[in-house]
């Protein structure tokens, strides 16, 4: 027999919403604004209860409650955080969320107008709902379920109502709701997750680029790497129609996610970009006897295997040189191969030479200016331009266990996510070297859910097992923390993200009431940047002077 429908009400604070929305990916803000018909159905099919890639059943939901309260004069333009915008709120009448009403009227929902009640703009939505919600309790229909469309913490003693009368409860939320909201509820829709299988938006967002960016082309970094790849698979499998090399275009994110103007790589079309790459790589031949079908080869290397193999691992390693020579620190080997392979287009493929890893490359070179460190996770330095640059110190077993008990209380109160320090370099590295890259020769508008998942996917490139969602944590500490993500290449740093995280964690910590001692904080900047304890140091530096004693 069929499980009867769950009788369900969903309250929807709309201003929150699509102002959490917006801040990540505006296009699934005006989606949720637009098509509410279409998330609806993710709740009424009560798929917000299993995981996203769960093939469990579950069961229906019949939604007999639907309101939603929208500020009629409020806009983007004040919904989003003040580091989106600047100056008062400002009042545009086409730009007003009003426009939206019509779209959940025709949805079935009840829409209830809450305009600002003050000169700052704060309207009563939040007041408003918690009332309707509780009225709802006291409701002839025994509904079973509320779904409640806000990450406003504000609804925390709501929940705790709702869970003493024995009802299900579900929230939206991004990374950073509180622990005691996230705590009160029964079930949390992850922001991301509303995104992807609620409104059926890919992870992925189109790359939008300056046109100014290409001299009526693509970068030339750009269409060089592009070049590099073609010449390779055409001297593995030979000749080819110049429509089969798809698949090797395929493996650049500005062909997959093309924008009006910029498609094959800002030629236009096939033929101009072949033209283009046969212009820069004299080894491409273009077969044109057949004027609709145009085959492309590439001569063969003048060099053996063994030959053009013993050429890219001296070019490595003389790369290698270069960048410790300007490195006064240990480089992680991680952040080495990626600086490499950004140098050295002929580095690309997703092993080292022989299917070796980079470390055991470095060894055999057997090079003066390259020393390969073991402590985890692995680190490079120059030892004679750098002398007396070991690896970072272990911590004794007393002080390990002090750091994961730290660990254990912050990740608690503040929900951050238990990387290890080593993880939370990598992730700060490659954060700061795709924001170089986006705000750098490209000039590419972007959106934090882009970023989320280019750094993912850079960290994964890495082997890192750092999920989106830590990701997703970091980048929105980062925005609440005021950092400015549109400045210039110089300011992005792994140094000046990790600062600005560590602030924002802090004062997390110092509003939930966890105080921390001096030595906890020193412990909580070794966790998170991967630098030793000050404190430790100072202890070291007074030895010589006990032992002269």
């Amino acid at each position: 027999m069929a499980e009867s429908p769950i009788r369900t009400a969903l309250f929807v604070d709309f201003d929150q919403v699509y102002g959490g929305l917006y801040r990540i990916r505006p296009e699934a803000a005006e989606r949720f604004a637009t098509q509410p018909d279409k998330w609806l159905r993710f709740f009424e099919e009560g798929r917000h209860v299993i995981g996203p890639d769960s093939e469990e059943e579950t069961t229906q939901r019949v939604i007999l409650v639907r309101k939603c309260y929208l500020n009629p004069v409020g806009s983007v333009r004040n919904a989003v955080a003040p580091s989106y915008r600047s100056g008062p709120p400002i009042r545009d009448s086409q730009d007003s969320f009003s426009k939206y009403r019509a779209y959940f009227t025709r949805a079935a929902f009840s829409v209830v107008d809450c305009p600002p009640l003050t000169s700052r703009g704060k309207n009563s939505a939040d007041i408003v709902m918690a009332m309707d919600i509780i009225d709802a309790l006291g409701h002839k229909t025994h509904f079973e379920e509320f779904i409640i469309l806000s990450g406003d913490a504000d609804f925390t003693p709501v929940l705790l109502r709702l869970r003493e009368h024995d009802r299900a409860t579900t929230i939206l939320g991004d990374t950073l709701v509180a622990a005691a909201y996230r705590a009160a509820c029964d079930n949390q829709v992850w922001q991301q997750d509303f995104i992807e299988h609620a409104m059926g938006m890919s992870a992925q967002a189109p790359i939008t680029r300056d046109p100014e960016d290409r001299p009526d082309g693509a970068r030339p970094s750009l269409i060089t790497n592009v070049t590099q790849a073609v010449a390779n698979y055409l001297r593995q499998g030979g000749p080819r129609p110049i429509n089969h090399l798809i698949p090797v275009f395929n493996g650049f994110p500005e062909f997959v996610y093309p924008t009006d103007g910029l498609k094959w790589f800002g030629y236009g079309s096939l033929t101009r970009l072949v033209d283009e790459m046969a212009g820069r790589e004299p080894a491409l031949q273009i077969d044109k006897s057949d004027p609709s079908f145009w085959v492309l080869s590439c001569l063969p290397s003048s060099e053996t295997p063994e030959q053009d193999e013993a050429a890219l691992i001296q070019r490595i390693i003389a790369c290698v040189r270069d960048i410790l020579t300007k490195e006064p620190e240990p480089v992680p080997l991680a952040r080495l191969g990626q600086l490499v392979r950004h140098q050295l287009p002929m580095a690309q493929d997703a092993d080292w030479p022989g299917g070796r890893l980079l470390a055991d490359l470095l060894r055999e070179a057997n090079d003066p200016h390259i020393a390969v460190i073991s402590d985890p996770p692995g680190f490079a330095h120059d030892p004679i331009v750098h002398p007396r640059r070991e690896g970072r110190q272990q911590p004794s077993a007393d002080q390990g266990h002090d750091i994961k008990a730290l660990m254990t209380k912050v990740t608690r109160v503040s929900g951050c996510p238990a990387l290890r320090p080593s993880e939370f370099r990598l992730m700060f590295e490659q954060m700061a070297a795709e924001l170089q890259h986006l705000n750098g020769a490209s000039r590419v508008p972007w959106t934090q859910w882009y970023l989320a998942s280019a750094v993912y996917e850079r960290c994964a490139e890495q082997g890192a097992r750092i999920s989106r969602d830590a990701v997703s944590y970091v980048l929105t500490s980062l925005e609440n923390a005021g950092y400015n993500w549109h400045a210039g290449p110089d300011y992005h740093s792994a140094d000046n993200l990790t600062d600005t995280f560590l602030d924002n964690l802090e004062a997390l910590c110092e509003g939930a009431r966890l105080e921390l001692t001096d030595e906890e904080l020193g412990m909580l900047e070794e966790w998170i940047s991967d630098t030793p304890f000050e404190g430790d140091e100072a202890s070291e530096a007074a030895e010589p002077e006990a032992d002269a004693a």
